[in-house]
């Protein structure tokens, strides 16, 4: 069983006070978190929203007291609560009713019967393109064999010679990523569409083929129907905490940070701020 100091949170700074200058940025982690200076000076020069640090959960509430004091917009979201966000739900089509009011939709992944919700079930979509690594492994094998015919006494004796040769080729791809953050009957549930050829479509349209040269943005399709749900764009400007950048094998400054990986999180960390801020469990 793990301890109280055991239990981590995500520092979150969301917001700093007008006027705030850099030195005030730092005193203020400094003061609250007892961040080393070097550290503190590196954190204070990413702009909010972002996640500064890893704290004790048992100290959090002083952290943020004194930070709240200071004027600073922050909230720690706890690690092992944001482990139990339901995992994402892919799905590759969501279909819009027309004349529904609130706007209804349903799921569709081929796999699983298509279940619905509506507009006042959302409470946040997160948009984001993510990058990632492929790599590709050729090999090729080469043989070389020949007989040698020597005197009678060694007769006939075989040689060969055999050789792999790898090449191997990186190759960046980028993949767009949809999350629909829904409540239903008070638990959260979590939609992810990824890819350019999913979709949010009105039933009428559902079955007609996408164009691959210029397809359909699912924010466009979905904005005119959930006046009031925030729309998040900011995933290419947030930079994930060491421990999600270190699974990925990147750096603050590495484009591994736009990983899959590092959307996941930033999605449910944003849900998870959302929520804090409207003083849900």
């Amino acid at each position: 069983m793990s301890s109280p100091s055991e239990f981590k949170a995500y520092l979150s700074i969301l917001g700093w006070p007008s006027g705030y200058a850099f030195d005030d940025r730092v005193e203020a982690l400094v003061a609250s978190v007892g961040m080393e200076y070097e550290k503190a000076v590196l954190e204070a020069k990413v702009d909010p929203p972002t996640v500064v640090g890893m704290v004790d959960s048992i100290i959090s509430d002083e952290i943020l007291r004194v930070l709240h004091k200071l004027g600073v917009l922050a909230v720690a979201i706890d690690e092992d609560v944001m482990s139990l966000y339901p995992v994402p739900e892919p799905v590759k089509r969501v279909v819009r009713f027309p004349d529904t009011h609130p706007t209804s939709f349903a799921t569709d992944d081929n796999d699983e019967p298509a279940w619905t919700f509506t507009t006042d079930d959302i409470r946040l979509v997160v948009s984001g393109t993510a990058r990632y690594t492929e790599t590709n492994v050729d090999v090729e094998r080469r043989s070389l064999g020949h007989y040698r015919f020597g005197s009678a006494a060694s007769n006939m004796a075989s040689q060969l010679t055999s050789g792999v040769r790898k090449t191997t080729t990186e190759r960046t791809r980028t993949k767009e990523m949809l999350d629909i953050h829904l409540s239903i009957d008070g638990k959260p549930r979590l939609l992810r569409l990824t890819g350019q050829r999913t979709l949010i479509r009105s039933l009428e349209d559902a079955d007609d083929r996408p164009s691959l040269l210029a397809p359909p943005d699912p924010i466009e399709l979905l904005e005119p129907y959930i006046p009031g749900v925030r729309i998040d764009r900011g995933f290419a400007e947030f930079n994930p905490p060491e421990r999600i950048r270190l699974k990925s094998g990147g750096s603050r400054h590495s484009s591994k940070k736009r990983t899959p990986e590092a959307f996941g999180f930033y999605s449910v960390w944003l849900a998870m701020v959302e929520r804090a801020l409207r003083g849900e469990d």
